[in-house]
């Protein structure tokens, strides 16, 4: 995409309206709503809500059976897309780690874009539904009487609708929606960044207070705070990186991770700072649950997590129960604390 498109971009979130041009007929502006205009959409929400549950329409709870029963959806869908999460995570941490191996790079973003696009299919499978909701009916006649209200003609004077119907203009709205990719584009690129530099200190960015700003506005505000955070920190990243959405947001992952990392670790060592169990070989942490258990076992080293699975691997070959002194590292311990008092004793017996 050239900048002409990016410009565009930035000119129609600073101005908070989209330009809609009618075939053969004049341009509209649909206005982002102010914050009087959303409180009193509130009123209309609630009256199309209590008209759709007196006719009987379902809430969403209700919905939850007829997805089970139609095979539309099932909490194995939504744990699936947390794992899948998880994993998108970890290839994001991966492919910051050989940003330099342009061929491995582009092979993990496949698989991204894959994965993304398998975890919005499992999202929407429990939303499929939604729209026939007492709050979908709600927040749809909530948003049709919000463009009724934004969309002007270019001289400022309200349309009349003569020429397309509000849910053209709605189908418009949404399909013209900015993709977040785009607005990162915006937020670490002139000419935005130098306007973001100067104004920030003035506070006269939008024209408009912070209460204010339309949600576009408020997304720009928030990656041209996170990028200035990322140039500031002690081990940004090179700007080919920060260029690189995937390889930044992997960048960002393992910061977080190190960081809570960190933050765990404090934690433990405040629970082990007992001076009667200071000096031991092991200590026992007690989880609260499986992932508690999970982070509590990342935060031994290589040598510990190796023992903790080769004792894993023992106990469950075991016949029977298995003694504490009968397990093999255990064993090695002991066998090296026994020469250990043997050599110091034949030391003490030459001295003599």
């Amino acid at each position: 995409m050239d900048n002409i498109y990016y410009e565009r971009l930035l000119y129609r979130i600073l101005q908070g309206r989209l330009k809609l041009r009618l075939n053969d007929g004049p341009v509209l502006f649909i206005e982002e709503p102010t914050m009087d205009l959303l409180e009193e959409s509130l009123e209309a929400y609630d009256e199309a809500y209590k008209q759709a549950y007196y006719s009987n329409v379902p809430i969403k709870e209700e919905l939850i059976d007829t997805l089970l029963e139609n095979n539309l959806w099932s909490p194995l869908d939504d744990k699936e897309a947390e794992q899948l999460e998880k994993k998108l995570e970890d290839m994001k941490v991966e492919a910051f780690e050989k940003f330099y191996d342009k061929r491995f790079v582009n092979s993990k973003k496949m698989q991204i874009r894959q994965i993304e696009d398998r975890i919005n299919k499992l999202r929407f499978k429990k939303m499929v539904l939604d729209h026939t909701s007492c709050e979908g009916s709600a927040s749809f006649s909530r948003q049709l009487w919000i463009l009724n209200r934004t969309t002007f003609y270019s001289n400022g004077i309200p349309y009349d609708w003569s020429d397309i119907t509000v849910h053209g203009v709605f189908d418009y709205y949404v399909e013209s929606n900015i993709k977040d990719e785009n607005i990162r584009y915006l937020a670490r690129n002139n000419p935005w960044r130098q306007m973001w530099s100067t104004g920030k200190k003035t506070g006269e960015l939008f024209r408009r207070h912070t209460v204010d700003l339309t949600k576009d506005q408020k997304i720009l505000a928030h990656y041209s705070t996170m990028y200035d955070n990322i140039y500031e920190h002690p081990e940004s990243p090179n700007d080919k990186v920060i260029e690189d959405d995937d390889c930044l947001d992997g960048w960002i992952i393992k910061q977080r991770r190190e960081n809570e990392k960190n933050k765990k670790q404090k934690e433990v060592d405040g629970l082990i700072g007992n001076s009667k169990i200071a000096n031991a070989q092991e200590v026992f942490v007690m989880a609260r649950d499986q992932e508690s258990a999970s982070e509590i076992y990342d935060l031994n080293n290589p040598l510990a997590r190796k023992t903790i699975r080769e004792r894993n691997q023992q106990i469950q070959n075991a016949e029977g129960d298995l003694n504490f002194k009968d397990l093999h590292d255990v064993k090695q311990d002991i066998q090296i604390q026994s020469r250990q008092q043997a050599m110091q004793g034949a030391k003490k017996r030459g001295r003599r």
